[in-house]
C-alpha cells in the first residue's frame, strides 16, 4: 500500500516511535510487510482509518486537512480483542468531574469501579473529554479493554442496574483494537444553557440565568471566534500549545433556552466556561470588550470570571 506522507507524520510500531516523513519512509521501506494487504472497516466511519493488515495486525491511520497522512499506529503484539466503547449521559451536579480525583465522586470513578469488579483486574475507563465538577454530559464517549466473557446486551444491562441513577449508558459497542476514545476525537461540540426572563428555581442546578440580553452582540462575539486562535486569554493554567480550531460558534432558542454552542477540536481548561461568560457580558453590555482584541492581549486580565458550570453540557463527540 503506497502512502502520501505528510512532512510532520509520525510512526508507532509498538513501543518503537519514529518521526518526520524521511524517517517514516526508511522504516516502511525496509517493512514493507506491514502495509500488506491492508483491509479497513468500513462501517466506521470516522475520519481516522482503522484496518487489519496481512498479518492481521491492527493498523490506524490519521490524516490531515489535505489527505496526506498524519499519525500511523500499528500493533503487532499485546493489545486486546475486545474494547469496548461507551456512549454515555450523565448529570454532572453531584460528582467531582469526569476525571478521577482522591477521594472524591467522579464519572470516571464510578465507571472504572464497577468495570474493575466484573474483569478482577483494576482497569480505568478512559474518556473522550475530562469534563469539570458540575458539568453535565448528553453524549460522553469512553472504552476500555475487556477481559470477561459477558455481551454487550449484558454489560449495558449490569452497568445501568448497578450505576447510580444520575449516570445512563446509551450504547456500547465493540471497536477496533486501537480505537482511543480521547486521542480519536475529531471534533467536539459544547452547549451552554441560559434560563431568559423570569428566574426559575427548578432550573437552578442546569441552567445560568439572564434576565435579558442583546442577541446582535452575542451573535457577533461568537461569530467571531470561529476559525484557528490562541486561546491564551481563555483558559486556565500553562499549555504549551494555546491554539484550537472552532468549526462553529452561534446559539439558538427553545421556550425561554437560550442555547450557546461551539464546536472545536479541543479545548483548554475553562476555555467554554470563559468564551461564555465574556459573550454574556458583551450582549447584555456590561463590557464593550471585544472578543478578537481579547484573544490578542494572550492575557488574562480581562477574562478572570467563569460562567458557572452548571449551564455546561458535553453534547457531541465526532470521530
Amino acid at each position: 500500500m503506497q502512502l502520501n506522507l505528510a512532512k510532520d507524520c509520525a510512526l508507532k510500531v509498538d513501543g518503537n516511535i519514529f518521526l518526520n516523513k524521511v524517517a517514516v519512509s526508511e522504516y516502511l521501506d525496509n517493512n514493507q510487510h506491514l502495509l500488506e494487504g491492508i483491509n479497513f472497516i468500513e462501517h466506521l466511519d470516522f475520519h481516522m482509518k482503522y484496518g487489519y493488515n496481512i498479518d492481521n495486525n491492527p493498523i490506524k491511520i490519521a490524516y490531515d486537512s489535505q489527505g496526506l497522512v498524519q499519525r500511523i499506529i500499528i500493533k503487532t503484539r499485546n493489545y486486546s480483542n475486545k474494547r469496548l466503547m461507551l456512549n454515555i449521559s450523565y448529570d454532572g451536579a453531584n460528582y467531582h468531574g469526569f476525571q478521577i480525583q482522591f477521594e472524591q465522586k467522579t464519572i470516571q470513578g464510578e465507571l472504572s469501579r464497577l468495570i474493575s469488579t466484573i474483569n478482577n483486574q483494576d482497569i480505568i475507563v478512559q474518556g473522550a473529554s475530562r469534563t469539570d465538577a458540575g458539568v453535565h454530559a448528553f453524549n460522553q464517549v469512553a472504552h476500555f479493554d475487556d477481559a470477561s466473557s459477558i455481551s454487550i446486551e449484558d454489560w449495558k444491562k449490569f452497568l445501568n442496574y448497578q450505576l447510580p441513577k444520575d449516570i445512563h449508558v446509551n450504547r456500547i459497542e465493540k471497536m477496533h483494537p486501537l480505537f482511543h476514545s480521547r486521542y480519536d476525537v475529531y471534533k467536539k461540540e459544547y452547549i451552554y444553557k441560559i434560563k431568559l426572563g423570569d428566574y426559575t428555581p427548578f432550573l437552578n442546578k442546569y441552567t445560568m440565568h439572564v434576565e435579558y440580553l442583546d442577541f446582535l452582540r452575542l451573535d457577533d462575539q461568537l461569530k467571531k471566534i470561529i476559525g484557528s486562535h490562541d486561546f491564551t486569554s481563555f483558559s486556565k493554567g500553562f499549555k504549551k500549545d494555546s491554539v484550537r480550531y472552532i468549526y462553529d460558534a452561534g446559539y439558538r432558542i427553545d421556550n425561554e433556552i437560550l442555547e450557546i454552542y461551539i464546536s472545536g477540536n479541543g479545548f483548554l481548561r475553562y476555555m467554554i466556561r470563559l468564551i461564555v461568560n465574556h459573550v454574556v457580558n458583551f450582549a447584555t453590555k456590561k463590557t464593550d470588550l471585544d472578543i478578537l482584541d481579547i484573544i490578542k492581549e494572550k492575557s488574562r486580565k480581562n477574562t478572570r470570571d467563569l460562567a458557572p458550570a452548571n449551564g455546561l453540557y458535553l453534547n457531541k463527540i465526532i470521530y
